[in-house]
C-alpha cells in the first residue's frame, strides 16, 4: 500500500512539474513576442538585413550551423549602434524574467 502511495506521489509531482514547465514556457513565449516586437529588436532586425544574408544565416543556425549568423552579430556589435541596441535587449530580457 504503502510502495502504490509513493508511487502516485511521485506521479504526482511529475504531473506538477510539467504544469508547471508548460507554464513558464507560455509566460516565457509571451515575453520573447513582445521582446520581438520592440523598437530595438526591430532596429537590430534592420541592421542585420541592411548587411544582407540575414535570412541564409538564420536557416543555417537553425540547421545547426550558427557561425555565419554569429559573425554578422559580432560584426554589428563591433558598432556603437549594434553594441547599445544588444545591451538595450539584454536589458529588456532580464527585466521579463528571460536570463
Amino acid at each position: 500500500m504503502l510502495g502504490v502511495m509513493a508511487v502516485q506521489s511521485k506521479q504526482n509531482q511529475e504531473k506538477l512539474l510539467k504544469g508547471m514547465a508548460a507554464s513558464e514556457l507560455v509566460k516565457n513565449r509571451d515575453a520573447i513576442s513582445r521582446l520581438a516586437q520592440s523598437g530595438d529588436a526591430q532596429r537590430l532586425m534592420a541592421l542585420l538585413q541592411q548587411r544582407g544574408g540575414v535570412q541564409e544565416a538564420a536557416k543555417a543556425a537553425a540547421d545547426g550551423d550558427p557561425s555565419q549568423l554569429m559573425t554578422m552579430m559580432n560584426q554589428l556589435m563591433s558598432t556603437r549602434e549594434g553594441a547599445e541596441l544588444v545591451e538595450r535587449i539584454g536589458d529588456q530580457a532580464k527585466k521579463a524574467g528571460l536570463e
